[in-house]
């Protein structure tokens, strides 16, 4: 359930979850601000709790990036900041050239950009999960389950273990294949254990151990607004 609040003059989306416990905050990739809620919370006590993170949020929201889509913009990618370069052409396609993302767009129209770094980002990860979910699953013993690429972009991966899915959201591919790896790592744990307890964490740890300063690394990405608002 999702319904758009003003308070303050702070706009935000509310989603309520039954079973949630404590109320949440983040900015979304597109700035913007969503709150998730106990099903039940009053909407004054989640207002008050939005207005109370004004600094907070203007201060995240600042760090979005403008985009133009055009060239002299940038594309993060694989934890690189990458010249975007857009030229016109008949038929829409990507080039990486040293530091360069060479994006061929029709008429150079943005939506066209948009929807061909997003196929880079989606086709970047394809190669990356058959790779390392194969590479991961070979290293615990277990069964390859069935791997794919979704729009998500609140997650950076998801995994399903009743059905032996899982999958990488291609807003992944912004992240350096370090960090990369660890998510992927972390959802195929996830087909040995489906919670987060002391057995799932130590079983990353014992494949990666150095998973903690991992964590920390893109804790600090995220929170330097590196992949916020591109596509």
């Amino acid at each position: 359930m999702e319904t758009e609040r003003i308070t303050e003059g702070i706009s935000y989306k509310l989603r309520r979850n039954r079973g949630q416990r404590n109320l949440r905050l983040r900015i979304d990739p597109s700035g913007g601000v969503v709150v998730s809620a106990p099903y039940h919370a009053p909407n004054k006590e989640i207002d008050d709790f939005v207005s109370r993170s004004r600094s907070w949020i203007e201060k995240q929201v600042g760090k979005v990036a403008v985009h133009t889509y055009q060239t002299g913009d940038f594309v993060p990618y694989l934890g690189e900041k990458k010249a975007l370069v857009v030229i016109e052409g008949k038929k829409a396609s990507y080039d990486i050239v040293d530091d360069k993302i060479i994006i061929t767009a029709r008429k150079c129209a943005i939506e066209s950009v948009k929807k061909t770094i997003k196929r880079l980002y989606v086709e970047t990860l394809e190669d990356i999960l058959s790779e390392r979910v194969t590479y991961w699953c070979d290293q615990l013993e277990i069964d390859i389950p069935d791997f794919g690429v979704n729009r998500a972009k609140g997650k950076w991966g998801v995994c399903y273990p009743a059905e032996k899915r899982l999958y990488l959201s291609y807003m992944s591919a912004t992240l350096p294949p370090y960090l990369i790896d660890m998510t992927v790592l972390h959802e195929v744990c996830h087909l040995v254990y489906s919670g987060h307890g002391k057995a799932f964490w130590n079983l990353m740890e014992s494949q990666m151990p150095d998973m903690e300063e991992r964590k920390r690394d893109l804790k600090e990405l995220v929170s330097s607004g590196w992949s916020l608002n591109i596509v």
